[in-house]
């Protein structure tokens, strides 16, 4: 996007802002019906953590941002386990108009370190989504390997003598960005191309035949240690995201979808000796094998749809609120998003 494009935008969006800062609370006050909002965070980075460099800009807070946000949010709402909501909805107990139940994504080890003191200095419950596979292990997301890669590399030239398909549709996005090296914004919507071309076992497979990025953290992701004392807490539960974050497309065998959603329930309740009751889908992707599957195991799952919830919602089909450190690292950003303005 042209620079006087993205000027006119940030300007826009402050304007935006402003208003929904103060409109949206008092729109807030005026339901009658329960309604539930559901917050949809990643990983918790301070800005100067070197891990920011290989993340998506709109996967990661700041431990200050995600301070402000529990901060603002008992302002408006009760803050509730989302099993909670789901359990007391389904036996017609009276809910909160406003409640809002917290959820991260992945399992990220970054949410032992940062977030799990912001949830406890604010007594916040919370529910992490784990990909029960790789607790504990070195795997690394193929969007973090892409981004480290398209940094280490030396221009477009070299990212067209990269495997298969890839380098072509990937020379082509940065190309039309206009500029090297890639910034944040043209770094988020090449992995999002990259998403809606290829499978995950294609980008694995690719990006592995470039050689090893070196990491800078020896383990990205939680280990059962870590789980278990933010369990024991009694403010962090934990739901699935799979066994191994495959995402769950139609075109994929109903034997693998099965293993997907059932396999990772039985290892995390085996481990964590306790049910698993939640289940959140890999990028959001559903398809009918799977919500079969989910409804059968499961009490409610999680999309990435943006929107709040109803008390009449399907519990298999729950909308989220995402948020990042661009987008509402101020108090009037955080509300715009959550209002449903930005």
């Amino acid at each position: 996007m042209p620079t006087i494009q993205r000027t006119i935008k940030r300007q826009l969006r402050g304007v935006i802002e402003t208003a929904a800062a103060t409109v949206a609370p008092l729109g807030w006050r005026l339901g009658r019906e329960p309604q539930l909002a559901i917050l949809m965070y990643h990983r918790v980075l301070p800005k100067s953590d070197p891990r920011c460099a290989d993340e998506q800009p709109g996967m990661w807070v700041s431990p200050e941002t995600l301070s402000m946000h529990l901060q603002v949010l008992r302002q408006h709402f009760e803050l509730v386990h989302l099993d909670n909501w789901l359990t007391h909805r389904s036996a017609g107990r009276e809910l909160p108009r406003r409640a809002c139940a917290i959820t991260f994504d992945d399992g990220w080890r970054d949410n032992f370190e940062f977030a799990f003191p912001v949830l406890r200095r604010h007594q916040a419950p919370a529910t992490i989504f784990l990909v029960s596979d790789f607790i504990g292990g070195s795997y690394t997301f193929w969007p973090n390997q892409l981004i480290a890669s398209l940094r280490a590399a030396s221009g477009v030239h070299e990212v067209r003598s990269w495997p298969g398909p890839l380098a072509s549709v990937l020379a082509d996005a940065l190309l039309s960005a206009g500029s090297w090296p890639p910034d944040d914004e043209t770094l988020d919507d090449v992995i999002k191309c990259c998403k809606r071309t290829f499978s995950d076992t294609q980008m694995r497979d690719w990006l592995s035949g470039l050689g090893a990025v070196e990491s800078r953290i020896k383990r990205d992701l939680l280990d059962w240690a870590e789980i278990q004392q933010m369990a024991d807490s009694g403010l962090v539960r934990f739901g699935s995201h799979s066994r191994r974050h495959t995402r769950l497309l139609a075109c994929l065998d109903p034997a693998l979808i099965r293993d997907e959603v059932t396999g990772s329930k039985a290892t995390l309740e085996a481990c964590l000796g306790r049910p698993v009751n939640l289940f959140c889908y890999p990028n959001g992707d559903v398809s009918s094998v799977a919500e079969s599957e989910v409804r059968r195991e499961y009490l409610g799952a999680v999309l990435t749809t943006p929107g709040w919830n109803q008390g009449m919602i399907d519990p298999h089909r729950l909308r989220r609120v995402g948020l990042h450190e661009d987008i509402a690292k101020r108090p009037e950003g955080f509300v715009s998003r959550l209002a449903g303005w930005l």
